[in-house]
């Protein structure tokens, strides 16, 4: 049996849940509605030390880390690393990682003090710099999908999934954003999918 746990609602843990539905795996959710800041699981601690989600129990290993997560699931449940190229690979992997760190940074202030914060606790200096930020990290995306369809082989994987999350939230924020039009037919290829709807729509917030 599979378990994940996390809440519905968190970005990492939406990375897990597509990647699960996407490759038809069935799975036990703990904690599905759960709040920000919380893990309403007992003993939870000794499945993660870090008290952070997602979790994954893969008929007994226990994964952590939710770019791990969905790399390990790839590995396990399709031939992506075996018939992808080394270096393509590093470049679906560049943008998994991208999505961690480069824009992570500045969604975060942006998400919190638009979304999150009320408005007498917003820093509107702190935001507007990360909005700016964002969108040129976006553009910086957009040139990358001029000549492509998916990030990996020109296929629907794994990356697509982990940019996939963010860019959900960067959609869904009340800002102005840049035209970008490789990064929204992009984006409406994945909005289509049955497992995005399934799993992300609706969860902003």
């Amino acid at each position: 049996m599979i378990h994940l746990y996390g809440r519905k609602n968190s970005i990492n843990v939406q990375k897990v849940s597509w990647a699960l539905c996407e490759l038809n795996l069935d799975f036990k959710w703990h904690d599905e509605n759960g709040k920000f800041g919380t893990v309403n699981v007992k003993n939870y601690e000794k499945l993660n030390p870090q008290l952070i989600v997602p979790t994954l129990d893969h008929h007994g290993h226990i994964i952590t880390q939710s770019n791990g997560i969905v790399r390990y699931l790839y590995r396990k449940y399709t031939n992506t690393y075996t018939i992808s190229k080394a270096e393509d690979i590093a470049i679906a992997e560049q943008w998994m990682e991208f999505q961690t760190t480069d824009l992570q940074l500045n969604m975060t202030p942006v998400f919190w003090g638009l979304v999150r914060n009320p408005p007498e606790d917003r820093d509107q200096e702190l935001i507007d710099k990360n909005i700016k930020f964002l969108n040129q990290k976006f553009e910086i995306f957009d040139k990358f999908l001029s000549d492509r369809e998916y990030i990996l082989n020109n296929q629907f994987g794994m990356a697509d999934i982990i940019m996939g999350v963010a860019s959900f939230r960067y959609n869904s924020l009340p800002i102005q954003r840049p035209n970008l039009s490789n990064f929204q037919y992009w984006y409406q290829r994945i909005n289509d999918r049955e497992c995005f709807k399934k799993n992300i729509l609706g969860t902003f917030g």
